[in-house]
């Protein structure tokens, strides 16, 4: 089978790596060309590149036989394509897509065209629900777990300073990431405390508030931006990490949190509906803070950074959660919704 992976960007994004081992699935049985929605540079387009994957400038007709499109911003691409080959769209988004789809409306065609949609949770079907109630496309909710970690053969971890507990984040350096409330949190801890912690920040760096870039500025070992970073790196430096950390306003399923668990690094989160949707429980397996409750994330990194009993409790139960859900291989379920909806096709082909 020819198919099409239509990716967003090839800067390293969650949804960029789930793409990426989709690829490295399909490469092994099909033949597999990909294109981005935005054109550029990043450390994913050397990864396809080296699979030997063809990239493409654009969506040629009678040249595949699939299209696989990525994230909600494919969702005009998704419908333009649609009339001439079977197209799967991948959603990652919870309700930072519904808010993109309000500010750019011709997404939402994606919905009407698409002849099935893979979402990550079950929260995204309430997220899209209005999208949904008349779409034609068949959905499915196919959680997706990356394996960078067990193709590891030996994983070290980033060596840090003496004396230091390290605090990680791994995304996009952008509003919705809120790393500004994970600074401040930093700055509210007992001085004693704050001293001794050294944050990495993991992502390609796009917009950061004047005074979060202030205090980066003014305390460059207590705050490293480290821009986008190979897969294996960002590993090496979770598996250094004293405690994760993620505090944005909007996520559907953050692959970090999974590494984390496997990882047996402790987990600090915004309370975001996705969450209970995925399993995830403040003071069982994580620990949570409303969006932009700095004072609570505070007194959250400090409980972890200073009781090794608690930590060793949540990590265990992380890891048993992560392993429960391994036992469902993704890519086996979406090869099989692959071959389905090129029966699908072909037998529409023949009138029926």
């Amino acid at each position: 089978m020819k198919i099409l992976l239509l990716n967003d960007e090839f800067y390293t994004t969650g949804a960029s790596i789930a793409m990426l081992r989709l690829a490295e699935r399909l490469v092994q049985n099909h033949e597999v060309s990909v294109m981005s929605r935005i054109e550029g540079e990043g450390e994913i387009k050397k990864k396809f590149e080296e699979l030997g994957i063809p990239i493409v400038k654009d969506i040629q007709a009678g040249a595949i036989d699939l299209l696989i499109a990525n994230t909600l911003l494919s969702g005009a691409h998704v419908a333009a394509a649609a009339p001439k080959v079977p197209v799967i769209w991948w959603l990652h988004e919870a309700e930072i897509g519904r808010d993109m789809i309000l500010r750019f409306p011709q997404l939402a065609e994606g919905f009407k065209r698409a002849s099935h949609i893979v979402c990550q949770t079950e929260f995204q079907r309430i997220v899209y629900g209005s999208f949904l109630f008349d779409s034609p496309a068949t959905l499915h909710v196919l959680p997706f777990w990356n394996d960078a970690i067990y193709r590891q053969k030996n994983l070290q971890p980033e060596p840090k300073p003496a004396g230091k507990k390290r605090i990680v984040s791994i995304g996009t350096i952008e509003p919705r990431k809120r790393v500004f409330d994970t600074i401040m949190a930093v700055e509210s801890l007992e001085a004693e405390l704050r001293n001794q912690i050294e944050c990495i920040f993991i992502g390609k760096y796009l917009q950061l508030p004047e005074g979060a870039q202030q205090l980066v500025d003014s305390f460059p070992d207590r705050y490293r931006m480290l821009g986008e970073l190979p897969n294996d790196v960002a590993l090496s430096y979770m598996a250094s990490a004293d405690l994760f950390v993620l505090a944005s306003d909007s996520e559907s399923q953050p692959l970090t949190i999974w590494e984390a668990f496997e990882l047996e690094v402790p987990v600090c989160l915004s309370d975001l509906e996705t969450y209970r949707h995925i399993g995830l429980r403040h003071a069982r397996n994580v620990m949570m803070h409303p969006v932009g409750n700095v004072e609570m994330l505070s007194v959250n990194l400090s409980a972890l950074l200073t009781s090794a009993k608690f930590r060793k409790n949540l990590t265990r139960a992380g890891k048993s959660l992560l392993l429960k859900n391994l036992t469902n291989d993704w890519a086996d379920e979406f090869e099989r919704i692959i071959h389905r909806v090129f029966t699908e096709s072909e037998i529409k082909k023949l009138g029926y």
